[in-house]
């Protein structure tokens, strides 16, 4: 059983929550809900009670579901994730792929952890800690983790330390309100196929394996993203426009780098050639990015004006397993 598939899906689930976040900050002291509201998810097996006037947020990330409740002033979430497993789950196998998370959280500060039982009745594995989630700051957590079946569950609430602290009372009434329903109707999606992702528009191919999405935002002069199921590894293609050669690029990139990325630390760099005889320049490099410590692997082309990036991450503690897809990929870029 993958790891990294654990990982990513705290991971993904950390950010739905986070995007439901205002940014603002509680003053007041903690106050005892006492009218909730019931969600009740029979696709995937789960309800859950939260204090009325939250705000509900939910997303599908292929086969990961996501829930987010946050309070009005956005400074308290709870959240609950479903992992859905080829094979059953269990729950030691479960704790063991969130301790592993956890090492690649920057901040990270373990205050308890322990065997828990929540709902009616149902045994989980407690995690309390602090770190940063993604917001560039440290917050404080309580994670939940359950094992269901084919299902893995994260049930808890994350938030601002203060805030967190004051708001205990309510924070156990939402953990201790889940509880498993009979049965799931939830059937995951069938893994891509893999294939070429091919640009008229930018004049250029590149190949993906099986299991792999290619998406589209056009943020930041992104082309394409090409993730695995589990999020990471992840290659987005970026280009922009600069009379430049692979070294000149190179120095500028690792200047950018070690300005705008925490912890910076470049791992190698060298010239390259590409599956098709294409000259590059690959910089590798290691960093805290939107929250998050992850290894990247960039790769220039450039095309008379034309400047491409294929920029591919993982996890640092995957890193040897995954180098080999990200690879795979980036040598597989052919200008046409």
């Amino acid at each position: 059983m993958s790891g990294r598939r654990g990982r990513m899906s705290i991971l993904l689930v950390i950010i739905v929550a986070l995007a439901c976040l205002t940014g603002s900050c509680g003053e007041g002291e903690e106050a005892t809900p006492t009218t909730t509201t019931l969600y009740e998810n029979a696709e995937h097996g789960f309800s859950i009670e939260y204090p009325e006037g939250w705000t509900e947020s939910a997303q599908e990330l292929g086969a990961l579901f996501a829930l987010a409740c946050t309070e009005p002033d956005g400074t308290l979430s709870a959240i609950v994730s479903v992992d859905y497993r080829t094979e059953d789950v269990t729950l030691a196998d479960y704790v063991t792929e969130m301790k592993e998370y956890m090492e690649s959280v920057p901040q990270f500060e373990l205050i308890s952890e322990g065997d828990v039982t929540i709902g009616e009745g149902t045994a989980g594995y407690e995690i309390v800690g602090k770190g940063d989630l993604g917001t560039g700051e440290v917050q404080k957590f309580r994670f939940v983790i359950l094992a269901h079946g084919k299902q893995g569950f994260v049930v808890g609430a994350m938030g601002e330390t203060a805030d967190f602290d004051q708001s205990e009372e309510t924070i156990d009434a939402i953990v201790n309100s889940f509880k498993l329903l009979p049965a799931y109707t939830y059937v995951p999606p069938t893994p891509s196929a893999g294939g070429t992702y091919t640009s008229a528009e930018y004049g250029f191919s590149i190949t993906y394996p099986a299991g792999w999405t290619e998406t589209t935002t056009g943020q930041y002069g992104e082309i394409v993203d090409l993730r695995s199921a589990q999020g990471l590894p992840e290659v987005m293609v970026r280009s922009w426009t600069e009379e430049t050669t692979l070294d000149k690029a190179a120095s500028k990139l690792k200047e950018q780098f070690s300005e705008h990325v925490g912890d910076y630390e470049l791992l190698s760099e060298a010239n390259i050639t590409l599956d098709d005889g294409t000259p590059a320049y690959a910089i590798v490099f290691k960093g805290t990015m939107e929250g998050y410590l992850l290894t990247c692997k960039c790769v220039i082309v450039i095309r008379e004006a034309d400047v491409f990036l294929m920029q591919g991450f993982t996890m640092p503690t995957t890193w040897d397993q995954d180098e080999a897809v990200l690879d795979e990929v980036i040598y597989s870029f052919h200008l046409e």
